[in-house]
């Protein structure tokens, strides 16, 4: 049986990673929403790789090198702090502002140990111009879901409500039973929609492909009591779960379901460090991820 987390109840620190763009602010409106509604402490982390300091400008025109200050990053800084300032209003009050140079995945990933950080939050880094083309997760986020051992939430679409319809994947392991208790630890009160989609084998060798179908139902159905059985979950958040075996390939199932019924955030778990990580990563996970119309919440399986 899986043991409870160590550490329940919605996350206490939040990490936003952000570069800055417009499309950032998606993360955070979201990041500061989080933190409000958790009571939460908010640290805000903008990481620049290398400063061009001929791209720095002093008032409205950029100054010949003999006039340019002279500590170019310390004014660069100080910029990125005014305008998030500016973006985030009151909620600055409470929120670190930290901006460092170095190598983005890097940085983050020493920062959220340091600062002991229990949920990243980050955006994308842009995407294609119809809705049928993917998410382009940029080559930061990539590198953090194969790195960092929290759970990372992506954000693609605008804060406009706290998450009400929230679809937790599952494909009967150990990790995804990790990525459901972090969701019921994450989401307390909501309905969570627990959602096993895979693709029925050999449906073109048997004579009634409908039964074929209905019967690998049943199965998957047995094989999802067994598996909710063997998770610890409190009885009153077991209620909380709304069921689903949908045969189909998982992406689109997922997509589809998402566009149907409003979905807006999908938990997902992946599994560890290494090579598996690195094939997973190029196949279920990353395309549920790109092609997702929705946030999404990548879990890191347990530690062994």
């Amino acid at each position: 049986m899986n043991e409870p987390a160590l550490t329940a109840g919605a996350p206490r620190k939040i990490l936003l990673a952000t570069d800055l763009s417009a499309r950032g602010d998606r993360a955070l409106e979201r990041a500061v929403s989080i933190a409000q509604r958790n009571d939460a402490a908010l640290i805000i982390l903008h990481v620049f790789e290398e400063l061009d300091e001929s791209t720095l400008s002093y008032g409205t025109r950029a100054l010949p090198s003999w006039h340019r200050p002279p500590n170019a990053v310390a004014i660069m800084k100080q910029r990125i702090r005014q305008g998030l300032r500016s973006d985030l209003g009151d909620a600055v009050e409470k929120a670190v502002i930290l901006i460092e140079e170095g190598n983005p995945a890097e940085v983050i990933e020493r920062v959220t140990s340091s600062e002991q950080a229990d949920l990243v939050v980050t955006g994308i880094a842009r995407e294609g111009m119809f809705a049928s083309r993917p998410v382009v997760l940029g080559k930061t986020v990539e590198l953090l879901l194969r790195r960092l051992p929290l759970p990372i939430l992506i954000v693609k679409n605008r804060a406009r409500d706290a998450y009400q319809h929230i679809v937790v994947t599952t494909d009967f392991s150990e990790t995804s039973a990790h990525a459901l208790q972090m969701a019921v630890r994450f989401f307390p009160t909501q309905p969570l929609y627990l959602l096993h989609a895979s693709e029925v084998p050999y449906p073109t060798l048997v004579d009634d492909s409908k039964l074929h179908a209905e019967r690998y139902r049943e199965v998957r159905a047995d094989e999802l009591r067994t598996f909710l059985a063997s998770v610890f979950l409190p009885d009153n958040d077991r209620k909380r779960l709304i069921s689903m075996i949908e045969p189909g390939a998982p992406t689109q199932i997922i997509r589809d379901y998402v566009q149907t019924h409003g979905g807006d955030l999908v938990v997902l778990g992946t599994r560890g460090r290494g090579a598996v990580m690195e094939a997973f990563l190029g196949g279920t996970t990353k395309s549920i991820l790109s092609t997702l119309p929705c946030d999404a919440l990548v879990v890191r399986g347990p530690r062994k």
